[in-house]
């Protein structure tokens, strides 16, 4: 008995240059992608600024630490710096690069919290108040799922180097792929950290 619809022939596989290709606009959609949600921060505080009907910009002493707020930024410019110089120059080293970066970038985590414990206001203390401590807050929650790609680049990394590349089913090899990986994520980070030098520019520089 004949089946009821014809049978096809599989096509012919992805081009080998096809999933790096992906990865790197993958990694370029991602800077768009985030270029929007943190604009809404933006708008947020030029808005209020603007209007501020009520007289309630600053409601009380509000002053972030600079000290702390440099030291933040800087952790995280280090990082990223380190991390992109490794996706474009051979002579550094993409595994102690990204190592650098994560625990960079953890430290300025931490700090930004801790931060937090030495503020004399609160989020209800104002226009301003509000938008330092939720965007400040939401940037440092969402840089974690960028250092989760960066980990999961590192890790990859340090594996292939301690066994060698694996025979993986598509056509583009293991080694290609964690190099795009690192320069997709590289270019990412370092996009993301220029969002978070913005941010300490208007927050701590212009609105302080």
């Amino acid at each position: 008995m004949e089946a009821s619809a014809p049978t096809v022939s599989h096509g012919d596989s992805e081009p080998p240059e096809w999933q790096p290709r992906a990865i790197w606009v993958g990694g370029r959609m991602l800077c768009g992608t985030i270029t929007f949600f943190f604009a809404s921060f933006l708008f947020a505080y030029f808005y209020l600024d603007a209007l501020d009907v009520n007289h309630n910009w600053k409601i009380g002493p509000v002053h972030p630490s600079q000290g702390l707020g440099v030291a933040v930024m800087a952790l995280f410019v280090v990082g990223a710096v380190t991390y992109r110089l490794a996706a474009k120059r051979a002579e550094v080293d993409e595994l102690a690069s990204g190592i650098i970066a994560i625990l960079f970038s953890l430290a300025a985590i931490a700090l930004q919290f801790f931060e937090y414990t030495t503020l004399d206001f609160g989020a209800a203390s104002g226009g301003y108040a509000a938008v330092f401590i939720g965007w400040t807050a939401t940037y440092a929650i969402v840089a974690l799922f960028g250092l989760y790609w960066i980990e999961t680049q590192v890790a990859s990394l340090w594996r292939v180097r301690r066994e060698g590349a694996r025979e993986i089913e598509i056509p583009a090899g293991e080694d290609e792929l964690i190099r795009v990986g690192i320069e997709a994520s590289s270019f990412y980070w370092a996009y993301f950290v220029g969002i978070g030098f913005l941010a300490y520019i208007i927050l701590y520089l212009v609105g302080a």
